[in-house]
């Protein structure tokens, strides 16, 4: 018997209380209506910024040394300093998740450069801003849109932001490709875009990393893309149910032709994706490989996988 997909269904917009959500901003911690930034930060108004999103699963923190690991990557990448060290920056996600009260959460953290000092562009001036927020966590994708799967565009003249411009890897929010491709899908009728990098090669869709499943197999694109965790997560478990998985060069015609495929994110999973310009991938279903990947992902977090319990203090 073929294995039925299982997707939480507690966590919707309906049954989210956004009432608990909260900022941290300038040291304190807010109502989320009351956590502000400045207009003229240099993040809002050039996106010279980096962030991460890590999601809590039960009152625990899922992968947040990973999650860490990249956002202090990213900013040394681009020259920024969120006035706190690693510690430090755990103890203001752990009290903000605390104190929200809220088990099942996604928050956002954030370095920008912060304001220009008057009269200069010069960057190395500025004050870079640190700030976090925490809100209810809402799946992207309800059970009856994962059952479905995602029907995506291969969007091939808006090519994704070079490296050698804007390195993918320090997680960044340059997304003006992104943006522009998703109004391109949405105007032919479909759910997303999948972008491809300037050499032709398959790259990433907005917010999520494209992963097929060819020859058995799981393949991922090894260069342009963000190094996402929630692919590595789905690298790892593949690992342990005895499925190949590589990162590599994945060309649209690979893609096209793949037995599945579907997209990873903090705030899913995986998302099945089971057409793509309007052609079916595979049976036009979620695939055996994507259904055990993504069981196998909520049994090993409900078992406390790779989860850091919220405490109210914090050691290094």
């Amino acid at each position: 018997m073929t294995e039925a997909l299982q997707v939480p269904t507690h966590l919707t917009v309906e049954n989210a209380d956004f009432s608990k959500a909260l900022g941290f901003i300038d040291g304190a911690v807010v109502p989320l209506a009351e956590a502000k930034i400045s207009v003229r930060d240099l993040g809002l108004m050039y996106a010279d910024m980096t962030y991460d999103v890590v999601h809590t699963w039960k009152g625990g923190f899922f992968r947040l040394e990973d999650h860490l690991d990249r956002f202090f990557a990213s900013m040394q990448g681009l020259r920024l300093d969120a006035g706190m060290d690693r510690a430090a920056m755990r103890a203001v996600l752990m009290d903000l998740v605390r104190r929200s009260g809220l088990p099942d959460t996604l928050v956002y953290f954030a370095c920008t450069r912060g304001q220009a000092v008057p009269g200069s562009r010069d960057p190395t001036l500025s004050r870079n801003n640190f700030f976090a927020t925490v809100t209810p966590l809402v799946l992207r994708g309800q059970p009856e849109e994962m059952a479905r799967g995602k029907d995506a565009m291969l969007v091939r003249d808006i090519r994704r932001i070079p490296g050698s411009a804007v390195n993918p890897v320090w997680k960044n929010s340059h997304w003006g490709d992104f943006i522009r491709a998703t109004f391109a899908a949405k105007d032919a009728g479909f759910d997303t875009p999948i972008l491809l990098a300037t050499d032709g090669l398959v790259a990433e869709a907005p917010g999520f990393n494209i992963v097929a499943v060819i020859d058995g197999g799981l393949v991922s694109p090894d260069s342009g893309v963000l190094e996402g965790i929630s692919c590595r997560t789905m690298f790892e478990i593949a690992a342990e149910l005895g499925i190949p998985a590589r990162y590599g060069a994945l060309t649209p015609e690979a893609l096209l032709g793949a037995e599945e495929a579907f997209l990873t994110a903090t705030s899913c999973g995986l998302f099945p994706v089971t057409r793509i310009d309007g052609t079916p991938i595979g049976a036009g279903v979620p695939g055996p490989i994507t259904t055990r990947l993504l069981n196998t992902y909520y049994r090993k977090k409900n078992a406390g996988w790779h989860i850091t319990p919220v405490t109210t203090t914090d050691k290094d």
